[in-house]
Order: C-alpha cells, then sequence, then structure tokens
C-alpha cells in the first residue's frame, strides 16, 4: 500500500534498519493511497474491536497519515520503535524509539490513541519514555518535529493491556446463492503493473506478470509475478473488477508460492482485497510483514498501517494457503476485517475501520504486492486458484 518508508541515507543506515526491524510495515500500493486506480473506528458489531476514530482529532504531536520510513518524507527519514512489541504488554511499558532525520530534532511525541501520553521539546534522536497504558486495546506510536517543522511518524502498534476480548468470528460456509469469481489469476484482461502506485521508495520498471503456468501450480495455470530494480523497489499487481456490488460479506481464498531460494529477501508481502461503492472506499489491506515479524492490517480512513501482534516470519518452502474474510458494517459506512486464515491457522482479527472518499467508480479488486529488502534482490511469487465469493 501507498506508504513508502525507505531511505538511502546511507548504506550503514540502510543496512542498521533493514536488519534492526525499522518498521516498513508498508511498502505497498492501494490505489486508496495513490493516483491510480485499484485500491477508522466507529461502531462495529458486538465482539469486534474498534479503533482510531477521527484522525483530524488527534493531540497536536500525533495526527499525520502514513508511518515508517521512508525516503520521500523530506528531512525526517522515519522513526523507530524498539519496544514495546505489538501485542499482549504489562500496563507500564517503556517507549524506546529512534528517530533518523537530517535536520535538528526539535520536539517528540508519544501517541495513544490519537493522544499525547508524552510531549517534549527534545533535540535527542533516541529516547526511552515511560508511560502507562491501560486495560484494554490501544494504539501506540511515536512522533518527532524537527526544526524545519516537518513531522513524521512511527509506525502503530496494538498493545493489549490485560485479558483481551472473545475473538470467535469463524471462516463461514458461503450460502448457496452467492457469487463465486473463480480462477481469478487468470483474468488477463482485469490484471495490470505498477511501481509509482505502490509507492515504495524507489520506483522500479523492471517487473512482469506472466499468466498460465503449469510449475509451480496447483490448478495448472499459476500467476507468476517478478519484481527487480534497486533495494527497496516496490510493485503492485492488481485485479480490478468494475461495477457496483450489492454484498456485504467477502470470502477470498487463494494460494501464495515465493520463490525458495530469495524467501529471506521479502520484506513484506501484501495481500488486499477492496470494494469501492457509492465514493466510499473500503481498502482491507494485510500484508506479512516479515521484516518486523508481524501481520499488519490497514486502516483506510486513517491512511496507516497496524502492526497486529500476530506474529509472521518468513514462511517455509511450498505453496500457502491464504483465507480473509470481511464485511461491509453500519449500512456499508464502515468495513470489518473478521477473520484471517494462514494454513488453516485461524487469527480473528475483529478490527472495524471507518471507509475514506473517493471519486473513483463503482468496483472491487484484489491485490498482490511485492516488497524488496536491503539487499536489492529480485522477487518472484506465484498465486493459484484465487477465488472471491460475496453474497
Amino acid at each position: 500500500m501507498y506508504r513508502p518508508f525507505r531511505s538511502s541515507l546511507s548504506f550503514f543506515c540502510s543496512f542498521a534498519i533493514g536488519f534492526l526491524i525499522m518498521v516498513l510495515a508498508g511498502c505497498g500500493g492501494s490505489p486508496s493511497k495513490t493516483s491510480s486506480q485499484g485500491s477508522g473506528g466507529g461502531s462495529g458489531s458486538p465482539g469486534s474491536a474498534v479503533f482510531g476514530g477521527d484522525p483530524s482529532k488527534s493531540s497536536p504531536g500525533c495526527g499525520g497519515a502514513e508511518s515508517g520510513y521512508n525516503n520521500q518524507n523530506g528531512s525526517i527519514s522515519g522513526i523507530w520503535i524498539q519496544s514495546p512489541s505489538p501485542g499482549v504488554n504489562p500496563g507500564n511499558v517503556t517507549v524506546n524509539a529512534t528517530a533518523y532525520a537530517s535536520d535538528a530534532i526539535t520536539q517528540w511525541t508519544v501517541c495513544l490513541d490519537g493522544q499525547a501520553v508524552y510531549q517534549a521539546n527534545n533535540s535527542a534522536t533516541s529516547i526511552s519514555q515511560a508511560i502507562t497504558v491501560p486495560n484494554g486495546q490501544h494504539l501506540l506510536w511515536a512522533s518527532v518535529t524537527d526544526a524545519k517543522a516537518a513531522t513524521d511518524r512511527s509506525e502503530l502498534r496494538l498493545i493489549q493491556v490485560g485479558t483481551p476480548p472473545p475473538t470467535t468470528v469463524p471462516i463461514p460456509t458461503p450460502p448457496a446463492g452467492a457469487t463465486v469469481l473463480s480462477q481469478m489469476q487468470n483474468d488477463k484482461a482485469n490484471w495490470s503493473i505498477c511501481s509509482a502506485c505502490a509507492a515504495g521508495t524507489n520506483i522500479t520498471d523492471k517487473y512482469t506478470m506472466t499468466f498460465d503456468q503449469s510449475q509451480p501450480s496447483l490448478s495448472g495455470s499459476s500467476l507468476e509475478m517478478y519484481a527487480g530494480g534497486p533495494l527497496w523497489s516496490n510493485v503492485l499487481f492488481k485485479d480490478i473488477i468494475l461495477g457496483t456490488t450489492k454484498s456485504t460479506h467477502f470470502l477470498w481464498d487463494f494460494w501464495v508460492y515465493h520463490d525458495p531460494a530469495v524467501e529471506s529477501k521479502f520484506w513484506s508481502s501484501e495481500l488486499d482485497f477492496y470494494v469501492v461503492l457509492g465514493g466510499k472506499e473500503f481498502m482491507a489491506g494485510t500484508q506479512c510483514d516479515y521484516g518486523d515479524g508481524y501481520w499488519a492490517t490497514w486502516d483506510s480512513n486513517g491512511n496507516r498501517w497496524l502492526l497486529d501482534g500476530i506474529p509472521c516470519p518468513h514462511w517455509t518452502p511450498g505453496w500457502h494457503h491464504v483465507q480473509e474474510y470481511d464485511e461491509l458494517v453500519n449500512n456499508a459506512t464502515q468495513y470489518r476485517y473478521d477473520t484471517l486464515v494462514l494454513d488453516g491457522t485461524a487469527y480473528p482479527l475483529n478490527q472495524t475501520w471507518n471507509t475514506n472518499p473517493t471519486d473513483w467508480q463503482d468496483q472491487l479488486g484484489i491485490q498482490f504486492q511485492l516488497d524488496e529488502d536491503p539487499s536489492g534482490t529480485p522477487l518472484h511469487e506465484w498465486v493459484d486458484k484465487v477465488t472471491l465469493t460475496e453474497w
């Protein structure tokens, strides 16, 4: 999704950040964050976690969109949070964070759910600040301002203090009348590729998409995606289906295969399903952020990634089965991530987010994005048996 997070400060910084797990949790390219077509918090259904709210109502120093490390940000390249990790934490945590900027830093802010819990005129490039987090689920991030009045923020981390809420949304069995789009990897007329719309650190023209591949394949006709170019290049592959849907339930089911020789060089693998309906975009973006080691989800209205605390290390060789169940809720004013399944292990997400406005015509689509790491190693990914069921 649209969130370039890399820098060319120097080889050392690139290396250090790459291997110290700088949050590049989103080098992707949802069209909702770009000028090309392709790709909150409010009241959700009972049992669903609701986050965000209106990002414009955040405390001073806690606003802004996007996150992470980005050489297109200007004087501030990014902020990296070393701790706490996303997921379950005690009520008292220490926020350790480092900022990368070409101008002097003038202010640090630590934000919890959009409100400043620490703010100081501080010129240090790193902070270690203890904060108290109440019981429940919260979004935590850090931001800095520099001498040019530029501001940037880190990734968002979902912090759980105390007993998590129940998460019991299973993958449903679609009703008999559901619409099924099968073998979508073969829809040649609907697929396109771009690197600029991925908005990564580096734009590349070294990419291909090859249909009807028999090896590796499960159906005998897989889609091969290739991304090359300089380090931190990102390429987005998207399948756009124009038209208005009346459905509110969506089950996306597919298989993914990475070139095992370069699996360790994938920084993240992004997998997006989205709907545009009546001037509103519902971007259910997810990515396995190998660089951070966690799954991340996308807040469409807030224009930001969220590290969920669900572990996602590099995948073992072979085909991997991914299922994602999403819904449009509250009269299609919000969307909810219900459940993510990887190789049979279900992760009930239960996150509800607000939509964002768009002037695109009604459509739905799926997207895959390949994100290089600091080595610049070319990447190959295959997808097969891609099915979208809606009702």
